[in-house]
């Protein structure tokens, strides 16, 4: 099977495990490198979609792993005293140093040969940031428990809008970064972000598994989820979804655990791995029969 599109879905810190999937993947056998032309995602999953397809896989976990070593804990009470003026959750500023570690400006041409979407949320007119916010994950966290665990369609109707960014449109390593960091916005954690002088949240409180992106996409399209779900997948035409074989154990917000992020990118590694090797399994099954 070849795969023309991807999805990528958010989750944080989990997204590591899609890195290792992808890696372990295309180590063995599958043609991700040249079969791949769209990429969507939204959250944390576009800093990894862009790992994926500049491949550099284990530079960009060896660079997240140095900055949480580095980081002691996810909350710096110390930082109460407003004479320190340093932010007491430091995630927002490690997220934008580690993009601008990671992306160099010879990047942009190899990025543009994909076309690259990410989703972001515009919040209801009558909310702040961080009140959306709020009630945007509350209301996605009630549905995917009773109801819709993998694509919610409560936050739409409480006033949510889907936006999508053209990476493709970014002139700037500056600008692409803005726009992933625009896809990533939870307030208090990641600050409200803009994108085209509106503000918006992070996609994840519209579908954080944004298959809506490749919906008109021809060809089949890989789905990387982040979290293991317990329910049965969705079957859907030219969409394969594949997810973590057991639960991962790192917080998505969890920027302080070096190990945690190893642990995660080396089960994606076994899965993609196996997921590889059952594709060429049952490719060469077919052929037999045909």
């Amino acid at each position: 099977m070849s795969f023309r599109n991807a999805v990528f879905a958010g989750g944080g810190s989990r997204c590591f495990w899609q890195l290792g999937f992808w890696e372990g993947a295309i180590q063995s056998g599958l043609d991700l490198r040249n079969a791949v032309k769209f990429i969507g995602s939204t959250s944390a999953g576009c800093a990894i979609a862009s790992a994926a397809v500049l491949d550099r896989s284990t530079t960009a976990l060896n660079l997240f792993k140095d900055l949480t070593t580095r980081n002691p804990r996810n909350i710096h009470w110390q930082n109460l005293n407003p004479l320190r003026k340093a932010p007491l959750l430091p995630h927002a500023q490690m997220y934008r140093e580690a993009l601008e570690l990671f992306i160099r400006p010879e990047d942009l041409s190899t990025l543009n040969q994909f076309s690259i979407r990410f989703l972001m949320s515009g919040a209801p007119k009558w909310l702040s940031g961080a009140a959306s916010a709020v009630l945007g994950l509350s209301i996605y966290g009630l549905e995917r428990t009773f109801s819709n665990p993998l694509h919610p369609k409560w936050p739409e109707r409480a006033g949510f809008r889907p936006i999508v960014g053209r990476a493709n449109d970014c002139k700037t390593v500056s600008e692409y970064i803005d726009l992933v960091l625009a896809a990533s916005c939870v307030p208090p954690v990641l600050p409200e972000g803009k994108h085209e002088n509106e503000n918006v949240l992070d996609g994840g409180l519209i579908d954080n598994v944004p298959t809506l992106l490749a919906k008109d996409e021809p060809g089949e399209t890989l789905v990387l989820l982040s979290s293991r779900y317990e329910s049965r997948l969705p079957n859907r035409p030219r969409m394969t979804y594949v997810q973590p074989s057991e639960p991962i154990r790192i917080d998505k917000f969890d920027y302080a655990n070096p190990d945690g992020l190893q642990e995660t990118f080396e089960l994606g590694l076994v899965d993609g791995t196996r997921f590889a090797r059952e594709k060429r399994v049952t490719a060469r099954t077919t052929v037999a029969r045909g």
